[in-house]
């Protein structure tokens, strides 16, 4: 398969359905994209305390996130260094050391081999063996989020992220205490390439008319009338270095902040700035991927059409299993301020809409599931995907955006999705740095 193929077609707005379901592409991703990018590894909150950890999958690979005794985070390659076995088979807890199942190794928190368990006699023969565990060449956080790249010439996670920070805060980083996870993580796994997600966050606004149709209208209490127009309407941000966003704006006559909990609110007046207040205000729902495959989605929804809405607000990771499989993992965040009544019933919330058995993850894994048998097949794969809303909308930013990024005014431009495909291809091509 050649590596320069012109997968993603700019000019026409297009990209090759074999980018969906391609094993040989999904290969090279692996070494051009996730072993170079910035990838979500957990929520400080997550692990408090010297020796608490959780482990991870990165694409193909098991990670372990711990915290050391020096309150230092690190990231290790879930692997023993003398014959590659997992050394640590729990999902989460607290540890001194690990231990390897197989050959009894041990190491340190801070991934230094302490013990190669051999008897004395044969240890004076063999003399000094073993090695640490991998580590990620870089681990960093920002506002609580911890990220860890393998490569050693990767830039610094705050030039990588960049301006997308500005987007961040209205996620995760808006309250003086900052955020914390609402239970360990939800995985689950849906039969369709990791872009498909990706992008559907990064975002696909108008699916949520169609796909997700009359649960978007009911869990919104918008008629559908003024979902379309509010979608035509909203802003669709190709933040830069494939970190793309939408917001669905409120309509003019719903006041400020419509859905927030009104205790909260003094917290986001005091620790975002003036132009993030107003994207928090006036947003009915946000959704974001940072490239390649951390996503965001925050909205008030109710069930019942009497009850005040509620906010949630989901983080989540795309993992490729292969080029047609994809792990999920789903994290709910809320305010560390938030009263605990408030924290459960944001909690109930997102468990019914963005989760394994929610309700809009139901809708979308359908649609992405056929997608895949759309574009898998011998004939399919001969046609092109269509992102040709791009084509009108290029030249059509809005000029007085007050935010960072270059706007466009549709979320039916396919502008922000399609940044994110083109970013891809950049990294596929080695044409530019993650």
């Amino acid at each position: 398969m050649p590596t320069d193929s012109d997968w993603v077609d700019v000019e026409a707005g297009t990209a090759a359905r074999a980018i969906f379901t391609d094993e040989a592409i999904w290969q090279l991703e692996q070494e051009r994209v996730f072993a170079k990018s910035w990838l979500f590894l957990a929520h400080e909150t997550e692990i408090p305390q010297p020796g608490d950890y959780v482990t991870r999958q990165l694409s193909n690979d098991p990670v372990l996130v711990v915290r050391g005794d020096d309150g230092q985070v690190r990231a290790f390659h879930n692997s023993c260094s003398h014959r590659g076995t997992q050394v640590c088979r729990a999902d989460a807890g607290n540890a001194k050391t690990f231990r390897c199942p197989y050959h009894g190794w041990v190491y340190g928190l801070d991934g230094k081999l302490k013990q190669a368990a051999y008897p004395p006699e044969i240890a004076t023969l063999i003399g000094e063996v073993g090695d640490n565990l991998i580590p990620m060449a870089k681990v960093a956080s920002y506002a609580g989020l911890v990220f860890g790249t393998w490569d050693p010439d990767a830039p610094s996670l705050d030039d990588y992220l960049g301006d997308s920070r500005f987007y961040i805060d209205l996620f995760a980083n808006r309250s003086p205490a900052g955020m914390e996870v609402l239970g360990p993580p939800q995985r689950w796994v849906f039969k369709a390439n990791w872009k498909l997600g990706a992008l559907n966050f990064g975002a696909d606004g108008p699916h949520a008319a169609s796909v997700h149709g009359p649960i978007t209208y009911l869990t919104l209490s918008v008629p559908q009338d003024v979902v379309v127009q509010q979608l035509m309407n909203s802003p669709a941000v190709v933040i830069g270095k494939g970190h793309s966003c939408i917001f669905l704006e409120l309509p003019p006559e719903a006041p400020d902040y419509a859905g927030f909990a009104p205790e909260l609110v003094p917290y986001y007046q005091q620790t975002l700035s003036a132009a993030q207040q107003r994207f928090m205000a006036r947003g009915l729902t946000k959704v974001m991927t940072n490239f390649p495959n951390t996503s965001w989605v925050e909205s008030s929804v109710r069930f019942d059409g009497k009850s005040p809405p509620i906010p949630f607000c989901n983080l989540r990771t795309w993992q490729p299993l292969g080029a047609q499989q994809t792990e999920v993992w789903n994290w709910l965040l809320i305010e560390k301020e938030a009263a605990e009544e408030f924290k459960q019933a944001s909690y109930e919330i997102g468990i019914r809409t963005f989760s394994v058995g929610g309700t809009f993850d139901q809708d979308d894994a359908e649609a992405w599931a056929a997608i895949n048998h759309g574009c898998r097949g011998t004939i399919g794969a001969r046609y092109p995907v269509d992102f040709r809303g791009t084509r009108y909308y290029r030249d059509k930013p809005i000029a007085d955006f007050h935010g960072p990024g270059t706007a466009y005014p549709s979320t039916y431009s396919e502008m922000s999705e399609f940044a994110l495909l083109i970013h891809w291809q950049k990294l596929m091509r080695g044409e530019a740095a993650a």
